[in-house]
């Protein structure tokens, strides 16, 4: 009873977010995210205690807490942004987004036809990365984690991310489902930003802090040879975004996997490390990232 009271209220604000104009509603995420940044005291520790583990010898205590703030500021910009997709102006859409590095993903597509495995994260407006086959006009799947806690809420987010036409792959069982779609030359977005439960993450190093990473993004490049590219979308304002597209990194492949796995994911958190330094308050940081707890003042 409580999971589906749960689910109209999320419901309800879907349906409430996308009755005022697009600025408006943004607006007011930004100010959701601003009151909860004061009220949710747990999450705001978090994303002190993880940012002082980051920066914590960079910047002052001020600006630390001007990031986290940032944060969840970011994070209800986020939320709004994604229960407006079922009634979104796609082509409106396009014209607020400039895509930069397009050149990158042309080459790989001319040169190979193995897929392209997208480096994603919880960064910028990732939500709207559901949106990728309308950006870029190509057939596009994505791994996720299925809301295993509420099966309503479960099905209206699979809905609204199938909105665009984004195939959802969820993590159990995924493989054989991940080959097939890059055997069809379809983009295939994981995120690989979360911590990793020990008995399946590497550990390696992220902001010069050993974390508990995935190795599905790397294990899927040196096994398929799909070419593996950063893909990140960053907030430029209210409505306005830029997506990144990067060069495809370059795997190793010395013939010792247990060896290459983990360096090749080393090259993945550098590379999501140097964008979250350039634009630190639109990262996810509000989760325990490293497996460390360090008292600071909230």
């Amino acid at each position: 009873m409580f999971a589906y009271l749960q689910y109209l209220i999320v419901r309800g604000f879907s349906f409430l977010i996308n009755l005022p104009p697009e600025a408006w509603a943004i607006g007011f995420g930004r100010l959701l995210g601003r009151v909860t940044f004061y009220l949710d005291r747990e999450h705001r520790k978090v994303a002190l205690q993880n940012l002082e583990l980051a920066f914590g010898r960079e910047k002052s205590k001020e600006e630390l807490r001007t990031i986290a703030r940032g944060t969840f500021q970011n994070l209800g910009m986020n939320a709004v942004e994604f229960f407006r997709i079922p009634r979104m102006d796609f082509e409106a859409f396009r014209k607020q987004v400039a895509v930069e590095g397009l050149e990158n993903l042309q080459k790989v597509l001319d040169n190979e036809k193995k897929g392209v495995l997208f480096l994603l994260s919880h960064f910028g407006s990732w939500e709207l990365m559901v949106l990728m086959p309308v950006l870029l006009g190509h057939p596009s799947s994505v791994i996720a984690r299925p809301i295993k806690k509420n099966r309503w809420i479960d099905r209206m987010v699979s809905e609204i991310r199938g909105a665009a036409g984004l195939e959802v792959i969820f993590t159990e069982k995924a493989g054989r489902k991940v080959l097939r779609a890059l055997s069809q030359n379809r983009f295939v977005g994981i995120l690989i930003d979360q911590r990793a439960k020990r008995s399946e993450g590497v550990w390696v190093d992220f902001f010069g802090k050993k974390a508990p990473t995935t190795p599905s993004l790397a294990i899927l490049a040196m096994r398929t040879g799909a070419p593996v590219i950063p893909f990140f979308m960053v907030r430029d304002g209210f409505s306005k975004h830029r997506v990144l597209i990067q060069k495809p990194l370059e795997m190793v492949d010395s013939g010792d996997i247990r060896k290459d796995v983990e360096t090749n994911t080393q090259r993945i958190n550098d590379t999501l490390e140097s964008v979250v330094r350039q634009y630190p308050d639109q990262w996810f940081w509000v989760h325990r990232r490293w497996e460390r707890k360090k008292k600071v003042r909230s």
